[in-house]
């Protein structure tokens, strides 16, 4: 995109950051799906003098469906939820992390039910109540 000239055409990033079965922590790299790949979009905003903009997580997380192959532990969800929360806060270049899904209006029948928070009867999940742990802890 830089290449083509969009660098005068946007004034912040929006970026998923999807860990499949990645831990947080597991390093960036440019042949895999990771939540810290974010940091290799901001390398090359950074290498091509946009050091200034913002970046925006703006979908991003880890699912828990018992038989999906992107998916991992319900623990470990929230093991690594709670510590790309920790990375984020690192991030002096991120405005804000969102992670996906709150909620659905109504089941899927599919993998996608287990990356929301909450049922769709908002029911909070055990993650729910860890992300709430974790963001009114003084």
């Amino acid at each position: 995109m830089y290449d083509a000239g969009a660098r005068e055409y946007f004034d912040a990033l929006a970026a998923h950051a999807y860990g499949w079965t990645s831990p947080a922590d597991e390093a960036p790299a440019p042949n895999r799906v990771n939540f810290r790949r974010t940091e290799l979009l901001r390398e090359i905003m950074t290498q091509n003098g946009d050091a200034a903009k913002r970046v925006f997580i703006t979908e991003g997380g880890w699912n828990d469906h018992p038989r999906w192959t992107k998916a991992v532990h319900p623990a470990e969800r929230i093991q690594y939820t709670l510590r790309a929360f920790e990375l984020c806060r690192a991030w002096d270049w991120l405005d804000a992390c969102a992670l996906w899904a709150f909620r659905y209006p109504a089941p899927t029948q599919t993998y996608l039910d287990y990356f929301s928070f909450v049922t769709p009867a908002f029911d909070p999940k055990p993650l729910y109540y860890e992300v709430q742990k974790y963001a009114t802890a003084k």
